[in-house]
């Protein structure tokens, strides 16, 4: 039986056709037996089910230990397995864990520097920053970086390849323009050790145009991509799941640029082409669901965005759970898009009841839940009740003063909210009051010519004058 990446699904389905032929010949507990629930469950993964793959590993583990030891090297990859698909599945941080137990394992029974031991390394730092952790991924990447010089040398692909984690996480960590000129470094490399034409020199490629992205360059990163997609087209055939990533990549990059009908348009071509060779519950396809949705809105069809995700949401909470972080970020933006498309009411409702779930499973004084605290705040104005908005933003203020500090702009923008809000509760001499505190700081803070303090200075002069000067 021959995998393929090409169709994950067929190959998942070719390992469960030969699972019971396995169990009736060898036993349930022969090696072989063992080997194919292995490529059963990976496969099941890859397929598009990380919690299956998840539970299909957790469900060997013991049986692998009892039959070949708790420390033979299969064992030790099903445990490997498990914590990779315990993190795909959404618990980054049991995956964190799990690798750094397995990384104490792998040292005792391998040593310091098998090449088994520096990929659970590796995996453990991946996962470290997934958990939340940018800087700890960072700084392991950087430990384990120059290991891999010493072991294998500064040109060897697994030495490369670390390099290229090194700087993702150093993105991640707050220094997009570092990542970028470090991925332009790193390119140079790659080129001249593998070719213009690899993989992997195609990789870093889409690397650096991410990262010309995220440090302000949307139109590079959109033209960057631009020319990597036919490279990638010939040499890896347009359906490869690189393809398709750089193709993704391209349509958000071209939204981001100021053209939301081209990004709608580009990724609603890809959708069938992911459903295609991924299936309709991949993670890549509902990702991709997720930008069209976002960016139908974004061109100006509320209603459209909306329906989408509607049509989105019970896919995510069967695949990925209902407190998945993406099955959250897509009821917030199911709410945000039902008050776009003129139910504040409905997007009300819908926030609030989004609301302690996610204080639940992120903590209060997450980034997604102050923004989704200001969401149901403005909503609850936008269905008429003023002083509840008021109230509403009163009490978000404290805790985004707290989090953010008093001069972070998200503090700032509470501040205006509050302000608005309490003139819309009839209190127009109050927010005037408000808002005259306001501007000096946000002049100071953000320059007297931003939006921000233009739009302040306006509803200054609004509020001053309904208060009767």
């Amino acid at each position: 039986m021959m995998p393929t990446a090409d169709d994950p699904a067929g190959t998942r389905d070719q390992y469960a056709a030969e699972l019971p032929v396995r169990e009736r010949a060898l036993g349930p507990d022969h090696p072989d037996t063992l080997t194919i629930r292995g490529s059963l469950a990976y496969w099941t993964g890859e397929a598009g089910d990380p919690a299956g793959a998840r539970d299909q590993f957790a469900a060997l583990l013991p049986a692998a230990e009892e039959v070949l030891g708790p420390e033979h090297p299969d064992t030790l990859a099903t445990r490997a397995n498990l914590a990779r698909w315990t993190g795909e599945a959404g618990d980054a941080a049991d995956a964190c864990e799990q690798f750094a137990v397995l990384v104490q394992v792998t040292e005792r029974v391998y040593g310091p520097e098998h090449p088994d031991t520096l990929t659970t390394r590796n995996n453990l730092a991946a996962w470290t920053g997934e958990a939340g952790d940018p800087a700890g991924a960072r700084d392991q990447f950087a430990a384990l970086l120059a290991v891999r010089e010493q072991v294998l040398g500064p040109e060897h692909p697994d030495t490369l390849t670390t390099r290229n984690n090194l700087i993702y996480w150093t993105g991640e960590a707050g220094d997009p323009a570092g990542a970028r000129d470090q991925f332009t470094a790193l390119l140079a490399v790659r080129e001249q050790v593998l070719g213009p034409e690899h993989p992997d020199t195609l990789a870093t490629r889409g690397n650096l145009a991410a990262w010309t992205g995220e440090a302000g360059d949307a139109a590079g990163a959109r033209d960057q991509y631009a020319a990597l997609l036919p490279l990638q087209e010939r040499l890896l055939g347009p359906e490869h799941p690189g393809t398709l990533a750089t193709c993704g990549n391209l349509a958000y990059w071209t939204g981001e640029a100021g053209d939301a009908a081209g990004a709608r348009d580009q990724f609603t071509t890809l959708l069938p082409v992911r459903e295609k060779t991924l299936g309709p519950t991949h993670p890549a396809t509902l990702s991709n669901r997720s930008n069209l949705a976002r960016w139908t809105g974004e061109a100006g069809d509320a209603a459209g965005a909306r329906d989408q995700y509607a049509a989105l949401l019970p896919l995510q909470e069967r695949v990925y759970g209902p407190e998945h972080p993406e099955t959250l970020t897509t009821r917030g933006n199911l709410a945000r898009w039902t008050g776009e498309a003129g139910d504040a009411a409905g997007a009300r409702d819908q926030f609030a009841a989004l609301l302690p779930v996610i204080e639940r499973v992120l903590g209060p004084a997450h980034p997604d839940v102050l923004t989704s605290r200001s969401n149901l705040a403005y909503l609850t104005g936008e269905a008429g009740d003023a002083a509840g908005a008021r109230d509403q933003f009163a009490a978000l203020l404290t805790v985004i003063e707290q989090a953010l500090g008093p001069e972070d702009p998200e503090t700032l923008a509470t501040r205006g909210n509050l302000a608005s809000w309490t003139g819309e509760a009839g209190d127009a001499a109050g927010a005037r009051d408000l808002y005259t505190a306001l501007l000096p700081v946000q002049e100071r803070v953000l320059g007297p010519e931003d939006p921000a303090t233009r739009t302040t200075r306006d509803n200054l002069a609004y509020w001053t004058g309904q208060a009767g000067e």
